[in-house]
C-alpha cells in the first residue's frame, strides 16, 4: 500500500473506526424498520408471525419503534457523512502542510522543468481528490457494504428462502457497477489532467500577457488555451453521459432485485406469505437498499479517482533535489571542521553545478572579505545568476568547503545559512500590496516604521514625492508590480535589502533597468556609501560600475577565469578587453536602434 494512502486511512484510527461503526448501526436500525413494519402489518390483518425475540408488543409499539429505526438510521446515515467530511478537512489541512513545506525545500534547479500551475493544481484538485478517500470512499463504502451485506441474510432468515438467488442478482449488478464506475474513473483523470494544463497555460499567459502582447504572439496562446479547453468539453461530455448512464443503472437495478426477492419468495417460502411479507420485502429491496445500490457506483468512481490523485500528490511529494548538502535539519555527515580568516565574509572551494549532464558550474574557488564590493562579469549564460543562487543553496551545488563569517555552513540549518544574506534577483520581486509592506515585507505593515522605510527608498533613489504613488507609503501596487516601471521595481528591492540589514549581499543585475544618472546616485548614496561595511556582490552587465567595486571577477562558461581591479584586467586580459568591447558594442547598437 502507498504510504500516503496508508496516512490518509489510517492516521487517525479511533475516527475512522466510528465512521463504520456509525454506518454500521445505521444499517441494523434500517433492517429492523421494516421487520416491525411487517409485525404492526400482521397484526393488524390478523395474522399469526413468530416474533425474533420474546415480547409481546402493541401495534402502537409497533409502528413507533418502526418509525424510531427508520428515523435513528437516517440520523446515524448522516453522521457517518458528518464524521466523512470532518477527517477529509482535517487531512486536507496535514496534506496542505507537507506539500507547503515541500515546495519551500524544492530548488530552483528542481523546479525549473516543471510548469508553473503544477503546484496550484495539486492544492486545489489532488489535495480534496486524495481525501474524497475520506469524504465520500469510507462513508459511502460502509453505507454500501453493510447493507449489501446484511440485507440478503435478513431476507433469508426473515422469510426462510435460499440466499443464492439474491446473491448471484447482486453479484451481477456490482460487477455492472464497477465496470462503469472504473470508465467514469477515468475521465476523471482525464478532466484533472486537462485542467491542470490549461490553468498552466493561462497562469503563463497571465503572467506574460504584455510580453506576448507586443510580440504578437496572443493568437498563438490562445490557440493553446482553446484547444485545451475544446478538449476538457469533449471529456466532459462522456464523463457526464456516464454518470447519467450510472445513475439510471443503479436507479433500476432495485426493480430488478424485487423481482428475484419476490419470485424467491414465492417460489422458496415454507410458510403463507403475508401482506407484512411484501411489505417488508418490498421496504427491504424498494427503499432501504435504494441509496446503496445509487452509491455503489459512485463509491468505486470516487475511490478509483482518489487513487490518481494519491498518485500525483505523492509523486510530487517524494522529488528530491540531488547533491543536497544542505538541509533544514543540517547536514547529516559534516566535513572536517577548519578555520577561516577572521575577516572573511564568504568561503567557497571547489563549487561545482550540474544540471542533468550540463556542466553549468566548474571548480568555482571564492574567498569575500567583510564589507567587500565586488563585480561578477560574463557573457549571459557564464555561470553569474547560478552562482549567486548556490551560495543560497538553491541549486544542486557540490562543495568543498562553505565558510560563512568563520562558521562552517554544513553544520549549519539551511535558514541560518540565508540569515547570512539578502538577494535581489534582476525583476524585483513585488507583492500586490502597499509600498509600505513591500519595503518591510511584511503584511498588515503598521506606519510606526515609516521613518525607516522611507529612508531606505530615498537611499535607493525612490522619492516618493517623485514618483507614481499619489498616496505615498500607502499607495497599493498592483500583481507583480504592474503600476510599476522596471526601474522601479528594482529600486523597491534594493529598499527592502536596506530594510532588513542583512551582512552579505548578492544582487543580480539589480542595475538593468535603471538609467546612469540614477546608477551614479544609488552607487554614490547606497551601495558605496550606506552599505560600504556590508559585503556586496554584485553580478552585472554595467560597465560603468566596474571603477567602483573593489574587485571583478570574470566569469566565461561556468568558471572564474581572471579576478582583479579594472585597470589590472584590462592589463592583463584579452578575454576580458574582448568582453567589455562586445558590451559596448550591444550598446551602441541599441542606442542606434532605439534613435533611429
Amino acid at each position: 500500500m502507498s504510504p500516503l494512502l496508508r496516512d490518509i486511512l489510517f492516521s487517525r484510527l479511533h475516527a475512522r473506526f466510528f465512521i463504520i461503526l456509525s454506518s454500521l448501526v445505521a444499517t441494523i436500525l434500517g433492517l429492523f424498520g421494516p421487520y416491525f413494519q411487517k409485525l404492526f402489518v400482521d397484526q393488524l390483518t390478523g395474522t399469526s408471525t413468530p416474533y425474533l425475540f420474546s415480547l409481546n408488543l402493541t401495534p402502537l409499539t409497533l409502528i413507533f419503534l418502526a418509525f424510531a429505526c427508520v428515523l435513528s438510521a437516517q440520523g446515524f446515515s448522516q453522521l457517518t457523512g458528518y464524521l466523512g467530511i470532518r477527517e477529509s478537512v482535517f487531512m486536507q489541512s496535514v496534506l496542505s502542510q507537507r506539500l507547503y513545506k515541500q515546495t519551500l525545500n524544492l530548488r530552483v534547479d528542481t523546479m525549473s522543468h516543471r510548469p508553473v500551475g503544477e503546484i496550484i493544481q495539486i492544492y486545489a484538485a489532488d489535495i480534496p481528490g486524495s481525501t474524497t478517500f475520506l469524504e465520500q470512499t469510507l462513508p459511502a463504502g460502509a453505507s454500501t457494504l453493510f447493507p449489501l451485506i446484511f440485507a440478503p441474510f435478513a431476507i433469508s432468515m426473515i422469510y426462510d428462502i435460499p440466499l443464492a438467488p439474491t446473491l448471484i442478482a447482486m453479484g451481477v449488478i456490482t460487477s455492472l457497477n464497477t465496470a462503469m464506475a472504473f470508465r467514469q474513473s477515468k475521465f476523471f483523470y482525464s478532466f484533472k489532467r486537462l485542467a491542470g494544463e490549461r490553468i498552466a497555460l493561462v497562469n503563463e499567459w497571465i503572467q506574460n500577457i504584455r510580453t506576448i502582447r507586443i510580440l504578437g504572439w496572443i493568437s498563438h496562446f490562445e490557440k493553446g488555451i482553446f484547444e485545451k479547453r475544446k478538449a476538457e468539453t469533449t471529456n466532459r461530455i462522456s464523463m457526464v453521459t456516464n454518470g447519467q448512464t450510472m445513475n439510471a443503472v443503479a436507479s433500476s437495478v432495485t426493480f430488478v432485485l424485487n423481482i428475484v426477492a419476490l419470485v424467491s419468495l414465492i417460489h422458496y417460502s415454507n410458510h403463507r406469505i403475508t401482506g407484512g411479507d411484501l411489505l417488508a420485502l418490498l421496504w427491504i429491496v424498494g427503499v432501504f437498499l435504494t441509496r446503496p445500490f445509487r452509491q455503489m457506483p459512485w463509491f468505486f468512481t470516487f475511490g478509483f479517482d482518489a487513487w490518481t490523485s494519491v498518485r500525483r500528490l505523492e509523486a510530487f511529494l517524494n522529488i528530491r533535489n540531488e547533491n543536497q548538502n544542505l538541509t533544514d535539519q543540517g547536514s547529516a555527515n559534516e566535513r572536517p571542521s577548519r578555520k577561516a580568516p577572521s575577516d572573511v565574509a564568504l568561503e567557497v572551494q571547489n563549487l561545482n553545478l550540474k544540471v542533468g549532464k550540463k556542466e553549468i558550474l566548474k571548480n568555482i574557488n571564492l574567498c569575500v572579505k567583510e564589507g567587500e564590493f565586488v563585480a561578477l562579469v560574463g557573457e549571459v549564460g557564464c555561470g553569474k545568476t547560478m552562482l549567486l543562487l548556490s551560495l543560497l543553496n538553491e541549486t544542486g551545488a557540490t562543495m568543498g568547503h562553505y565558510f560563512l563569517n568563520n562558521k562552517n555552513a554544513a553544520s549549519m540549518t539551511l535558514n541560518e545559512v540565508r540569515k547570512h544574506f539578502a538577494y535581489v534577483p534582476q525583476e524585483g520581486f513585488i507583492m500586490s500590496a502597499s509600498l509600505r509592506e513591500n519595503v518591510a515585507f511584511i503584511y498588515d505593515m503598521r506606519p510606526d516604521g515609516d521613518d525607516q522605510i522611507e529612508e531606505s527608498l530615498r537611499l535607493a533613489q525612490f522619492e516618493i514625492s517623485n514618483e507614481r504613488v499619489e498616496n505615498g507609503l500607502a499607495t497599493e501596487i498592483g500583481e507583480r508590480g504592474v503600476n510599476l516601471s522596471g526601474g522601479q521595481k528594482q529600486r523597491v528591492s534594493l529598499a527592502r535589502v536596506h530594510y532588513h540589514q542583512a551582512p552579505i549581499l548578492l544582487l543580480d543585475d539589480c542595475l538593468s533597468a535603471i538609467d546612469v544618472d540614477t546608477e551614479e546616485r544609488l552607487v554614490t548614496q547606497l551601495l558605496d556609501g550606506a552599505w560600504q561595511d556590508r559585503t556586496r556582490i554584485l553580478a552585472t552587465h554595467r560597465l560603468t560600475i566596474l571603477n567602483r567595486v573593489d574587485r571583478i571577477l570574470f566569469m566565461q562558461e561556468g568558471r572564474i577565469i581572471d579576478q582583479g581591479s579594472l585597470l589590472e584586467l584590462m592589463t592583463r586580459s584579452q578575454a576580458f578587453r574582448d568582453y567589455t568591447a562586445s558590451v559596448e558594442k550591444k550598446l551602441e547598437d541599441e542606442y542606434v536602434s532605439a534613435n533611429a
